[in-house]
């Protein structure tokens, strides 16, 4: 990502005319370090599970919500206040926002959508969101029976699944969850 566009074509005036280059402007300092950490990827389901794959040897969270739940966004508060302990003892979170389920929003639509829900919520975890639409083919490759939103799962570091949560959930229960992933 090009932070400061206008630096890209004087950087290559400058290399095509010998002249010295512009010394660019430091990037903007955000005032949350979290901010700075918050990555938004759009993933087809089985992009996901290889996000979750390429994640074996780690205990991993999964936390399935969407910004038309009102469930999901108030539990996300307690996801990141449960899980604190579990990231940093190296357990990985991730959020996977379901925002094309039912709705006729495109995959751009989508991530704009769910990533300004994160920014707000001040989400320090990676989100993927889902660009799939059709909840049995998640069932199918996951291999588990999600119901409704919101929805936990948790993997062990061999990459099996050991916990699934259906439903909002509080910090004690996130930090219970994670332990789960962890044994």
């Amino acid at each position: 990502m090009v932070r400061n566009r206008a630096i890209v074509p004087a950087l290559l005036l400058a290399a095509c005319s010998g002249e010295p280059a512009p010394t660019p402007a430091p990037a903007p300092q955000r005032a949350d370090a979290s901010a700075a950490a918050l990555a938004i990827e759009p993933r087809d389901t089985a992009g996901i599970v290889q996000w979750i794959a390429a994640r074996r040897g780690q205990p991993v969270l999964v936390n399935f919500w969407a910004t038309w739940c009102g469930p999901c966004l108030a539990e996300l508060p307690d996801l990141l206040a449960g899980t604190r302990e579990f990231r940093a003892r190296g357990g990985i979170v991730v959020t996977v926002a379901m925002e094309q389920l039912g709705l006729d929003l495109g995959a751009e639509a989508a991530v704009a959508k769910a990533g300004a829900k994160a920014r707000e919520l001040g989400l320090d975890v990676p989100v993927l969101v889902c660009t799939d639409d059709e909840m049995p083919t998640i069932r199918k490759v996951l291999g588990v029976a999600l119901g409704g939103l919101p929805q936990t799962l948790t993997y062990d570091r061999t990459g099996k699944i050991v916990q699934q949560h259906e439903g909002i959930a509080d910090a004690a229960e996130f930090a219970a969850l994670a332990a789960a992933a962890e044994r």
